[in-house]
Parts: structure tokens; C-alpha cells; sequence
């Protein structure tokens, strides 16, 4: 576990070596032959060779796996934005799965309390079944998407975003692939599916701008003795750390009407998803574009008036925004 962004460089070191040990390559192989790894692999030939194919998946995972590391964009996530994350995840994302979503074409996030009882960190990267080859060509492996009604063969134009999560402890605890275009649809707790909702709720918070910015990012730059290290261990990313957090200055939106309503109370709106026009001159035209935006939790009301809570109890995950 480690308690600053600063940290995330060396975190990131120790992750790359702990993939390609032999423990980590053990509970790769131990996945893919329970059937509880998100890609399954099949490499055609003799029955004997065919039953080297978790073995063989497993390695080209780990390596894969330890590329993309060297690769990615490092993002520190504060308690805060967060908190954020999670509580508009609660209603999973209602766009399909675009690749402009991802803030880097490979990454690592860390995020300042786990977004599940046990993920702490998720890298990722854009993925198809050619990024899991096999190098010499002696022999052919085909991919399989894990689903919930089962495996589904890939073709070897499928494309999507690979997550790999990480526990506190540095241990890759599960995999999931996001087809692009695909829908996502309600997630059981504490599952690959609901810390995907988290993540890529992560990715629309940051990308929201304009009015609706609800992120501010700032660049944490390595020092220069680590780049040296980095380099040495084969690490190409810069090294430069971008903490997440919630924009300072978030507001509470207006409300206009042609009569303004008396309202007697205040009370808590929870976070919720909006389908947002980028161009209302084209809507009745039919040439507008749509994007879903996320309004964060806030108290709704005069100021003056006294807050109303429901008998029911909530849990707040997110700080309103600040009166300013």
C-alpha cells in the first residue's frame, strides 16, 4: 500500500517484477484452467500441445502484462474523486464502450481507497487477440471472451480495453475486457464487472470539460534519478504522475423556470447520469451530438432553508460541492 502519488513510479517497478515471477505465472495458469480468466487460450495441434495452452496463455499474458506496465500513463485518483467514482458507478455508464474514453492508450491508476473490497490500482491498455501472439509463428492460439453465458470465440479483428486489477498488496486479482461498442448492464458487488463501471466512470469524470469540468489534473513529474531507474528497467513512460482530483470549482447547477419555485426545504440529490446536447442549434435537425455526463452529489435548495433527510438511510460517497 502506499500513501502518496510520488510513490506510483517505484510501485510501478515492483508490479512489473511480480508479474513475471513464477508465483504470479502459477495463479495465471491456475485462472485460465478454472475457467475464471476473462481471456481463455487454445493452441491448435497434437492433443499434447493443446494442453499446454494455459502455460502458453499464461506467459504471453504476464509479458504483455509487464509491457503495457513499462507503457503506461501513471493517474492517482484522491479520496475524494474517489469517492465520486464510486457513487456515480452505483447506475452503470449508459453509453457503449468508445475508445476515446481511455485518457491513455495504456495505463495505471491508482486510486487513494479501493474501489472494491480488494482493488486498489487497474492498469489497462487498448487489446486484440493479435497483442497475445505467439512470437515464431510454430504454432496457432486463438482467444476466447469470457461472458456470463460462457466463452466466446474472438475473431482476430476484435478490439476492445483490456483492466487487469490490483490488489494493495500488488497482486493482479482478476481481469476483465470491454468490447468496444458493447453496453454495460448491471453488475453484481465486489465483481471484474462493477470495478469496470468504476473505472470507466473514472475516464468520463476526467473527461468532462467546459461548464461540466468536474476533474482537475495536475502533473507530478519523476525525479531525475528515477528516470534513470526507469530507463534501466525498461520502463518508456516519462514517469510523470497525474493526481485526480475534484475540481475546486465545482458548483451547484441553477435552477431557471419562468416562475421560481418556494421551496420550504433543502435536500441531498445523489450523483446521476445526464444525457448532455453538445450542439442544441442542430437537435431538432437531427446533426447534434450527444455525450453522457455525470452531475456529482450536491444539496438541492435555498441555503437559508432546513435540510430534509429521508427516514431511509443513505450512505453519502461523495462530498456535495462547495457553495462559492
Amino acid at each position: 500500500m502506499i500513501t502518496s502519488p510520488t510513490d506510483l513510479p517505484d510501485l510501478r517497478l515492483r508490479m512489473r517484477e511480480h508479474v513475471l515471477t513464477s508465483a504470479c505465472g502459477h495463479e495465471f495458469v491456475r485462472r485460465l484452467d478454472s475457467g475464471e480468466a476473462a481471456l481463455t487460450p487454445r493452441l491448435s495441434g497434437p492433443p499434447h500441445i493443446q494442453r499446454t495452452s494455459a502455460v502458453t496463455g499464461a506467459l504471453l499474458i504476464a509479458r504483455r502484462e509487464a509491457q503495457r506496465l513499462g507503457d503506461a500513463r501513471l493517474y492517482w485518483v484522491d479520496h475524494d474523486m474517489t469517492a465520486l467514482a464510486v457513487a456515480a458507478a452505483a447506475s452503470p455508464p449508459q453509453e457503449p464502450v468508445v475508445a476515446r474514453r481511455m485518457p491513455a492508450e495504456a495505463g495505471l491508476i491508482w486510486f487513494a481507497k479501493p474501489i472494491g473490497d480488494r482493488v486498489a490500482a487497474v492498469s489497462w491498455s487498448r487489446w486484440g487477440p493479435h497483442d497475445l501472439d505467439i512470437d515464431d509463428g510454430s504454432y496457432t492460439i486463438t482467444w476466447s471472451l469470457g461472458t456470463p453465458g460462457g466463452t466466446v470465440p474472438l475473431h482476430p479483428g476484435f478490439e476492445g480495453v483490456w483492466l487487469t486489477y490490483w490488489t494493495p498488496q500488488l497482486v493482479p486479482t482478476a481481469e476483465s475486457v470491454l468490447p468496444f461498442g458493447r453496453t454495460f448492464a448491471l453488475a453484481q458487488p465486489c465483481t471484474a464487472e462493477q470495478w469496470a463501471h468504476v473505472v470507466y466512470t473514472s475516464w468520463q469524470l476526467m473527461a468532462q470539460s467546459g461548464s461540466a469540468r468536474l476533474a482537475e489534473i495536475e502533473d507530478l513529474p519523476r525525479t531525475r534519478h528515477g528516470r534513470k531507474r526507469d530507463q534501466r528497467a525498461g520502463v518508456s513512460d516519462s514517469g510523470t504522475v497525474r493526481l485526480v482530483r475534484v475540481h475546486t470549482r465545482q458548483r451547484t447547477g441553477t435552477v431557471v423556470d419562468r416562475e421560481t419555485p418556494q421551496w420550504t426545504s433543502r435536500w441531498p440529490v445523489r450523483p446521476y447520469r445526464r444525457n448532455t446536447c453538445l450542439n442544441s442549434r442542430l437537435h431538432a435537425e437531427g446533426g447534434c451530438e450527444h455525450e453522457e455526463r455525470i452531475v456529482p452529489a450536491h444539496i438541492k435548495g435555498p441555503a437559508d432553508k432546513p435540510l430534509k433527510i429521508n427516514t431511509r438511510v443513505n450512505i453519502w460517497d461523495a462530498m456535495p460541492p462547495a457553495d462559492s
